[in-house]
């Protein structure tokens, strides 16, 4: 059975598909790095200054 080729303009997209996406991913990857190390700024500032005691009202 032989295998059917792709013309070259739908192999061009596909290729464009693909290069998208890896880039996607890795924003989808430094985005969430990024909101973690933010998360551990914000509590290690917030034991600095509480003493490292939670809130009670």
């Amino acid at each position: 059975m032989p295998i059917k080729r792709l013309s070259p303009k739908a192999q061009s997209l596909i290729e464009y598909v693909a290069v998208i996406l890896v880039i996607i991913a890795v924003c989808i990857a430094v985005g969430l790095y990024y909101q973690r190390s933010l998360q551990g700024k914000y509590r290690q500032t917030g034991d600095a200054l509480g003493g490292g005691e939670q809130y009670t009202p």
